[in-house]
């Protein structure tokens, strides 16, 4: 296949000094430019109109129109609007400089011209021309890829959305039934399947919240709803929901609370459970035996030996911690980014060994970073892992002593 190379440069020259345009014109066609000359800055203005070129080189005081309204009148033109124009003048004073750049001229040279130092003025300026370009052309190209990016993502979660939505649909009808089902008169095996039916379209349910969730966090369609909750209660039903599967497995689940922190607090209590249940999950699902602790604590306690200091003032904010601890397979430190992606896994192999989608994690990050906090992981591979969460949360106006911890098998 044969390249076509590129056209040789056009620059336009006008002036109304025959020598200047014949110097000029020779100066610049010696080089290899292919060169065009005109007398007045209205045959300028045509002549770039017709046949856009390169380069101009303008003269400043011309007839019928001259070079400041000539380069004013090429800069209107959208297909100059980058191309250089460089004024050829004697006028050298500040006024007149000044007056040619705020018209549009990119340079200027003083008169009589020296050929050698025209051409090189004229190659630098086309070469910076071009990188422009060519740079103007790779910004428009990643404008239009990024815009392309972004409507795929908004497509492809309001897809996910209408999909999830759907889903839940059939699905609760499906677990109505199944609990209905179990309300009659069914022999022991029945029953044994009618609740792997329960079990499983649970957990389905699961997922497509999640994908849900995950869906209008990417949108930004997550409002927060702050409310006043007993920290207690929190970690109690997280730890009941969890220990079915933990008793299953032979874990022993433990939960407590640091006395630093508050009995109550307010938060978006729906969505730290929702993080909580998902990183318990998580624990449970790469954990054979051992213990899972859920912990809370504040990250920096107040300093009570501080002059002037009160401890949990009502409406005052803190850093609540709330740490997961397993005994299970353990995390490579390298991995500890990549786990917080979307669909992501710290091995490919862990999907068909465990299961699962990999979004519990990246969907944890999202609703913890909506709700001004920071999530990260320690972990030491083969000895378990810490997965922990801090968020900026207030003190109710009516503050309790928190009970102590609580454990449950």
């Amino acid at each position: 296949m044969t390249l076509t190379p590129p056209p040789t440069p056009l620059v336009l020259i006008a002036d109304d000094d025959p020598v200047i345009r014949l110097l000029a014109a020779e100066a610049l066609s010696s080089d290899g430019w292919r060169v065009e000359v005109v007398d007045t800055g209205r045959a300028a203005v045509d002549a770039a109109g017709q046949r856009p070129p390169d380069l101009i080189l303008l003269d400043v005081v011309m007839p019928e129109m001259d070079g400041f309204a000539a380069c004013a009148a090429l800069r209107r033109m959208p297909a100059l609007e980058h191309v250089p124009i460089v004024f050829m003048t004697g006028l050298d004073d500040y006024t007149s400089i000044t007056r040619a750049y705020e018209s549009g001229a990119t340079d200027f040279l003083t008169k009589p011209l020296n050929g050698v130092l025209l051409g090189h003025r004229v190659r630098y300026l086309l070469r910076s021309a071009q990188i422009a370009r060519a740079l103007r052309d790779s910004q428009s190209e990643l404008l239009q890829a990024r815009d392309a990016a972004l409507e795929g993502a908004r497509l492809k979660s309001e897809f996910v959305a209408t999909i999830s939505h759907e889903l839940r649909t059939p699905l609760n009808s499906i677990l109505g039934m199944t609990e209905m089902l179990l309300e009659t008169s069914v022999t022991s095996e029945q029953r044994e399947y009618v609740t792997a039916i329960t079990r499983s379209g649970n957990a389905l349910f699961a997922l497509i919240k999640n994908l849900l969730d995950f869906s209008k966090i990417e949108t930004g369609r997550v409002p927060l709803q702050l409310t006043d909750f007993s920290v207690n209660t929190l970690l109690s039903e997280v730890v009941l929901q969890s220990a079915e599967r933990a008793h299953l497995k032979g874990l022993l689940l433990a939960a407590s609370v640091h006395p630093d922190v508050p009995a109550a607090l307010r938060g978006d209590r729906r969505r730290i459970r929702q993080v909580l249940l998902n990183l318990m999950s998580n624990a449970l699902k790469f954990t054979e035996q051992g213990t899972i602790t859920l912990y809370v604590e504040q990250d920096s306690p107040p300093l009570l030996d501080a002059p002037h200091q009160t401890k949990n003032q009502a409406g005052s904010p803190m850093k609540i911690r709330f740490s997961i601890t397993d005994t299970g397979i353990g995390i490579p430190p390298e991995l500890f980014t990549r786990i917080f992606q979307p669909f992501g896994q710290a091995d490919g192999s862990h999907t068909r060994k465990y299961g699962g989608t990999g979004l519990g994690l990246a969907l944890s990050r999202q609703l913890v970073e909506t709700m001004g906090g920071t999530i990260g992981v320690e972990s030491v591979p083969g000895r378990g892992s810490t997965f922990h969460f801090t968020l900026p949360l207030e003190c109710p106006r009516e503050e309790r002593t928190a009970p102590p911890p609580t454990q449950a098998a």
